[in-house]
């Protein structure tokens, strides 16, 4: 057997409790075997968790169905929200909305909102914030829009806005956001807790970040092609 990491040949080290033969690499001084009976260790497991959880399944959901740890689901989900790069964005004198979605998080009740904002003309997502929506808490946002020294920013009539956002470049009303509502019902309909009316929810924040962060630019993760289905 060829090592899973830098693919030389292994040499036989004992064997597992499971009576499967187990394996050593000298190179990478790391212990492994052939085949995992716990489905958690299939290669492409990151990906199926990506497509799920991006498809309106919550983490008891993906559990059911591939038949790993909902612990597993959590873990992985952190690990790959680490690995997302996001995206450098050189645009200036755009058009930029800004609004926030209530989500439900036990460790935040009652005040816990996911507030992005959205180039006008291309639909891309330019940052985010996850929590409470004061004028402390949406500064780091609102200064990322305003380092790429927009030609206009649309918001609702929310009163952190008005704090933050110059008043030559802010223009605020429910009928100049429509683009970013029409936003929230793609997040709505993907994201099972931030569904409207319904009993999915997250524990933290960390791990509702996690989740949002994977709609929004888990596009950067290098998956591997899954299988087809024959």
């Amino acid at each position: 057997m060829n090592c899973k990491k830098c693919q030389i040949p292994c040499i036989k080290n004992g064997f597992q409790n499971s009576g499967k033969q187990r394996y050593y690499c000298k190179l990478c001084k790391t212990s492994q075997q052939e085949s995992y009976t716990y489905k958690a260790y299939n290669k492409h497991i990151e990906k199926r968790i990506y497509l799920l959880v991006t498809n309106s399944c919550g983490i008891n959901d993906i559990s059911r169905i591939l038949k790993i740890s909902r612990h597993t689901v959590k873990s992985k989900l952190l690990l790959m929200s680490e690995r997302i790069k996001k995206p450098i964005f050189n645009e200036f004198a755009q058009k930029y909305e800004i609004d926030e979605i209530f989500a439900k998080v036990t460790a935040l009740p009652n005040n816990c909102w996911v507030t992005y904002a959205i180039n006008r003309e291309t639909k891309q997502v330019i940052d985010v914030n996850i929590g409470k929506r004061g004028a402390k808490d949406l500064d780091k946002l609102v200064n990322r829009i305003l380092l790429l020294k927009p030609k206009r920013v649309y918001t609702d009539k929310w009163k952190s806005y008005k704090t933050l956002i110059p008043n030559h470049l802010h223009r605020m009303g429910k009928t100049l956001t429509n683009n970013i509502e029409r936003y929230h019902l793609n997040l709505r309909t993907h994201i099972k807790c931030l569904s409207r009316k319904t009993i999915c929810y997250c524990k933290s924040v960390k791990t509702l970040t996690a989740i949002v962060s994977l709609y929004f630019w888990g596009y950067t993760l290098n998956f591997k092609t899954l299988p087809k289905v024959r």
